[in-house]
């Protein structure tokens, strides 16, 4: 097992923010995320999509460190937080998912892109569903297909996303709720008490399964 940060990108205070420094700023937000990949930090990242339940969540970010004093470092860079458009929480993500090897994952993704003609040079995302539950309600689900990355979040006294109980932390290859609740189901846990989360993030991650063996 290893430990990693996840950084929760939420909605932040900043109102009135002229739609021209906007626009800057969010062309700042991709750029920066590409320099964090590059530079070894940032290993996974993606936006929410519906449904969202709950709406001040805007994406996550996990990073290749285990420490919330680098995590939130990092995040600091980002040109929209600099804004106050986003605010940051930092929490501790626990798995024995081999998530330092998706920068080589997405390399190979792309270059294979570039060399087939027949597949289209620009990069295309995909669509996910986070599941999470309190760990005291219910067991991790089975390794099973359609069960991508298996995590727990450490609890967090006085963190939205945990208030300070540990969650099972689970990214299903699922686009909609009722294929994420069937594989849920086959897993061994009980689908209805979860709590579903849109996300869309790099179709790379369907192959860290093949890394587990």
């Amino acid at each position: 097992m290893r430990e990693y940060r996840i950084v929760f990108i939420r909605t932040g205070p900043a109102e009135d923010v002229p739609a021209e420094t906007q626009q800057e700023a969010f062309q700042g937000h991709f750029t920066n995320m590409t320099r964090m990949a590059e530079e070894g930090d940032l290993l996974i990242a993606g936006p929410y999509m519906p449904p969202n339940p709950d709406p001040m969540h805007r994406g996550l970010w996990i990073f290749n460190t285990d420490s919330d004093e680098k995590a939130l470092e990092l995040a600091a860079t980002d040109p929209p937080g600099k804004l106050g458009i986003f605010v940051f929480e930092s929490v501790p993500l626990v798995t024995d998912e081999a998530l330092d090897q998706c920068a080589r994952l997405e390399k190979e993704a792309e270059a294979l892109r570039l060399a087939d003609p027949d597949i289209p040079d620009e990069w295309v995302g995909q669509s996910y569903r986070i599941a999470t539950i309190a760990s005291d309600r219910d067991d991790a689900p089975e390794r099973i297909d359609g069960v991508v990355i298996l995590a727990k979040l450490r609890g967090v006294e006085d963190n939205p996303e945990t208030d300070g109980l540990d969650h099972h932390f689970v990214v299903l290859d699922a686009q909609d709720d009722e294929t994420a609740r069937d594989i849920l189901s086959n897993a061994g846990c009980n689908a209805d008490q979860w709590t579903l989360h849109g996300w869309y993030s790099t179709p790379t991650l369907t192959q860290l399964p093949e890394l587990r063996d």
